[in-house]
């Protein structure tokens, strides 16, 4: 494990990842539901800016080998797998999994079932793209903000739109431009990040208005949904509608600083046995985003249902098959290098 990285961004994917899997492993869609689909996505778009860089020399091509095109692959390995796993597990006909495919090309909201996650590799790829462009051509910080603005604005600014005669857009690239708000926001403020984590004067308020936000979302004082693969957003207090904008840019973002503190107070007091396996499960991230809803899905038509089991089982089970692959993907890799030079 390098040394180089930072442990509590590590850990904090650990808890983003294990709040999308209970999301997803919950059926009564009450406060936690709701308060779980504030934060979860968004925090994974906000780290995703925190290391971005501008492009150098335009370089775009170089770009895409390192950036894009592996997460592309995995997205056409991983689907490809779950598409023909999910025809034999749940019965499907030839034509309905040979369609399938054509959806996985086509992605966004037309996924569902095994791989109804995937459109979060849609967005995270486009959002990638999307930021890098801004940071290289929009050289002003000012600016940047104002485009970050912009483009959550803009993207919140309607319902839904049709794709020609299609009823859903194309890896639900409107979706990337709220995305990209996040992600621009870990980008520009990284570093002021790594100093609020630290400081409990910022913390300690933001978690007790986290807490309040809970109790009054349970006590139906107000409501925020924030549901962005279907880009189903709406907010009101004391049943007033109001503003989904000033909900966007405040309640994920609070939360979010909550989440980063509390894992980094973990990693700077818990022993070493116990921050790596959660370090170590951070880093495994993207394979349980695949496998999970998969596994999930599985262990309801057995007829077991648990929430709390479920996410346990689901997060395991992902976790040891993406380590699993990670292993089989380095070993090929060793193999064609040893080839190579022999």
């Amino acid at each position: 494990m390098s040394k180089k990285r930072i442990e509590w961004i590590d850990v904090a994917k650990a808890v983003g990842i294990v709040a999308v899997v209970f999301g997803h492993a919950m059926t009564r869609h009450g406060t936690m539901f709701h308060f779980l689909y504030w934060w979860h996505m968004p925090i994974f778009f906000i780290m995703g800016g925190f290391f971005l860089k501008p492009i150098v020399n335009n370089n775009w091509i170089g770009f895409f080998k390192k950036r894009i095109l592996p997460l592309l692959i995995s997205y056409l390995i991983c689907g490809g797998f779950l598409i023909l796993l999910s025809h034999f597990i749940r019965g499907e006909s030839w034509s309905y999994t040979i369609f399938y495919f054509a959806r996985l090309l086509y992605g966004g909201r037309t996924l569902n079932h095994y791989l109804s996650v995937f459109w979060y590799i849609n967005v995270y790829l486009l959002a990638l793209v999307f930021t890098s462009i801004v940071i290289t051509y929009v050289k002003n910080r000012e600016a940047q903000i104002i485009v970050a603005f912009a483009s959550l604005i803009i993207a919140t600014s309607y319902k839904h739109i049709y794709f020609l005669s299609f009823k859903y857009v194309p890896w639900d690239f409107d979706v990337a431009f709220i995305a990209m708000f996040f992600m621009l926001f870990g980008y520009l403020y990284f570093h002021k990040i790594q100093q609020f984590v630290k400081d409990l004067w910022v913390i300690v308020p933001a978690a007790m208005l986290t807490v309040w936000l809970f109790w009054m979302q349970h006590m139906d004082r107000f409501n925020f949904a924030f549901f962005l693969k279907s880009k189903i957003i709406h907010a009101s207090y004391h049943h007033i509608p109001i503003s989904r904008v000033s909900y966007i840019t405040f309640i994920p973002i609070i939360v979010c600083l909550v989440v980063f503190s509390a894992s980094y107070y973990f990693c700077k007091f818990m022993p070493q046995f116990l921050i790596k396996p959660v370090q170590l499960l951070g880093q495994q991230t993207l394979g349980i985003m695949y496998l999970h809803k998969a596994v999930i899905d599985i262990i309801d038509e057995a007829g077991y249902n648990g929430a709390i089991m479920e996410t346990i089982l689901a997060v395991l089970i992902s976790f040891i098959l993406s380590l699993g692959y990670g292993y089989a993907k380095r070993k090929i890799k060793n193999s064609r290098i040893r080839r190579s030079i022999s």
